[in-house]
């Protein structure tokens, strides 16, 4: 798990980065954009990066400064033992570039954020679990629509 402040904004020119293994990151502060193969997504508290590993991608802040996610990496491997133990789930890769806000997982994320607030450590290995868990059970939305620039 990694706890990533970014301090980017409008003025910072957005660049390329790659997923070395899967991501599922909690956003929980601030808005970006999110750019992938699977797709372009604006992301807010509440949401789900998905990333897949060697899959290269580029976050922007065109319309605000900073974010801050609670960032969880999976090896293949590791992901692919999430995948069989979650009840109808076939897919190893993400289709969707994001979940949004999702009610049904306000509480897990929530667990999460007080985790980090009481750093709570030992707590990330279960929740880490259960979030990738969460992700991989939902993940087979079909990729949403790229945001238009009215929307952003």
């Amino acid at each position: 798990m990694s706890d990533v402040v970014c301090t980017a904004g409008a003025a910072d020119r957005p660049f390329e980065e790659e997923h070395r293994n899967f991501c599922v990151a909690v956003v929980t502060n601030g808005t970006f954009r999110y750019r992938v193969r699977q797709g372009t997504a604006m992301l807010m508290p509440g949401a789900l990066l998905l990333g897949n590993p060697g899959t290269c991608y580029e976050c922007g802040h065109e319309h605000g400064a900073g974010d801050r996610c609670l960032s969880f990496h999976f090896g293949p491997a590791y992901m692919e033992q999430i995948v069989a133990d979650t009840p109808g789930t076939m897919k190893l890769a993400f289709e969707t570039p994001r979940l949004p806000p999702l009610p049904a997982l306000a509480p897990l994320l929530a667990e999460a954020e007080a985790a980090r607030e009481m750093a709570d450590i030992a707590a990330f290995e279960e929740l880490g679990l259960r979030i990738a868990g969460a992700a991989v059970a939902s993940g087979d939305t079909p990729a949403a629509q790229a945001p238009s620039r009215r929307d952003q």
